[in-house]
């Protein structure tokens, strides 16, 4: 505000000057030697100087105030427009900072579910081996069972054709039929001593 205010003082002093010049200044027909070109005329001289006056008191009262408002105007606008630029860096630093954290955030984060994930997904395949394992053992002791199951009926199968062929050749042999209950014992008799036989081998 300084130099506005120095300014005020400067220009209608330069504006008056120069008008003086302008309006003192002789005409070539008007001078008569480099004497009168010096010192003007009474006559010339006191209308110049009213003119100067009136035209420095136009000047200073209707010209001036509006052109230092006009500079003051534009000089707020000048210190508004650095203050916003001010502001508006501090709040795009402010920003920045902001995004960065939320971005670090958001890396925890993906980190997180990255880890989160892998414990699931390793779980999950313990899980499915661990199925895998039990419905094989399953199927193994079914197929182990239905083995048995079916060894022991081919055994029965192969002691019930034994029998019946032990009790045809023993009717041969002695030559008379027998009942059912002789059969019976006959036949326990010699699987006890087939068991017997294969203990004692």
């Amino acid at each position: 505000m300084n130099r506005t205010c120095a300014g005020r003082g400067v220009l209608p002093s330069a504006v008056g000057a120069l008008v003086a010049v302008i309006l003192t200044a002789p005409t070539p027909a008007l001078a008569a030697s480099a004497f009168d070109i010096l010192v003007p005329k009474p006559a010339e001289f006191i209308p110049a100087l009213v003119a100067f006056i009136v035209i420095w008191v136009i000047l200073a009262k209707l010209v001036w105030p509006t052109v230092l408002k006009t500079l003051d105007a534009r000089q707020q606008t000048i210190q508004n427009n650095l203050d916003a630029a001010e502001q508006a860096k501090v709040e795009a630093a402010e920003a920045l900072k902001k995004a960065e954290a939320a971005v670090d955030e958001a890396q925890i984060q993906a980190d997180d579910i990255v880890a989160e994930a892998k414990k699931t997904a390793e779980a999950s395949r313990a899980a499915i081996i661990e199925k895998a394992n039990a419905d094989a053992k399953q199927i193994t002791d079914r197929a182990r069972e239905n083995i048995d199951a079916e060894r022991n009926a081919a055994m029965a199968e192969l002691v019930d054709q034994a029998a019946d062929l032990a009790v045809d050749l023993a009717s041969k042999i002695i030559g008379e039929h027998l009942d059912v209950e002789t059969q019976k014992r006959l036949i326990e008799k010699s699987l006890a001593e087939a068991g017997d036989a294969n203990v004692d081998e």
